[in-house]
């Protein structure tokens, strides 16, 4: 049942972001070199290959294990704006990462 729901959640964050604007002020910017639009991309491609493969492969897991830890590093340092995308982006890996653990387990 948990599985359920966090799958919804993730296709419905994901319809949040994919419906959002960049925040303005984040192009061209990083916080000790962890660059927002590569951030962005990163974790944007694997959620969109999940949600529509259902897995992602190990070089893919990787990334986006890369990616969440940088996120988590940023986050607390963000404005308003920013927060709040990036907070989407952050969870979104999250349950990912989560789905993908549990799918490898069950195998």
């Amino acid at each position: 049942m948990e599985n359920e729901s966090e799958e919804s959640l993730i296709e419905e964050l994901w319809q949040e972001h994919r419906a959002a604007p960049f925040p303005k002020g984040f192009r061209g910017k990083d916080v000790n070199s962890i660059d927002f639009v590569v951030l962005d991309s990163q974790i944007a491609g694997c959620v969109d290959t999940f949600v529509q493969r259902g897995e992602l492969n190990v070089y893919q897991v990787a990334m986006l294990g890369l990616a969440y830890r940088n996120i988590t590093y940023v986050l607390p340092i963000l404005n308003d704006e920013g927060a709040e995308h990036f907070w989407r982006l952050e969870r979104l890996a999250e349950l990912v990462l989560k789905q993908v653990a549990r799918k490898n387990h069950s195998t």
